[in-house]
């Protein structure tokens, strides 16, 4: 009986994770304002490759999960339970890549004031100071 209620309480923590996860990301909202950044995100050298493969596994897992006919609760037995476990994947992976999408702020994000590291455009120089002389 121990042991069940262990496995049922990783389970619902699994779970709580997620969803404050997905309720950070504003229920999406965040999600589909932060999705322009993905392409800098996956194409950005600066970016740690855990952080990559993180997005890129979410995106694939979802994707392969949606076109393939795999399925952890059927929807033809269980009728609409079965989209629980779709709805789940779906939280799930808009909750990891806009994780991820908050840490980046890439060269589109200027005048940010936070500790986050801030990835600028190399063709940009910042904090040029120059003179403009009159010469009679």
């Amino acid at each position: 009986m121990n042991k069940a209620t262990n496995t049922g309480n990783r389970l619902l923590d699994s779970l709580k994770r997620v969803l404050v996860r997905f309720r950070e990301a504003g229920y999406g909202v965040k999600f589909i304002k932060n999705l322009p950044k993905l392409a800098d995100y996956l194409t950005d050298r600066h970016v740690s490759i855990i952080g990559r493969f993180k997005v890129f596994f979410s995106i694939v897992a979802t994707l392969i999960y949606f076109v393939f006919s795999i399925d952890i609760i059927p929807e033809i037995l269980f009728g609409p339970l079965g989209f629980f476990d779709d709805a789940f994947l779906l939280i799930w992976a808009i909750g990891n890549i806009n994780e991820e999408l908050e840490k980046y702020k890439g060269p589109q994000d200027d005048g940010i004031k936070s500790d986050k590291k801030v990835y600028k455009d190399p063709n940009i120089i910042d904090d040029a100071r120059f003179k403009i002389r009159d010469e009679d």
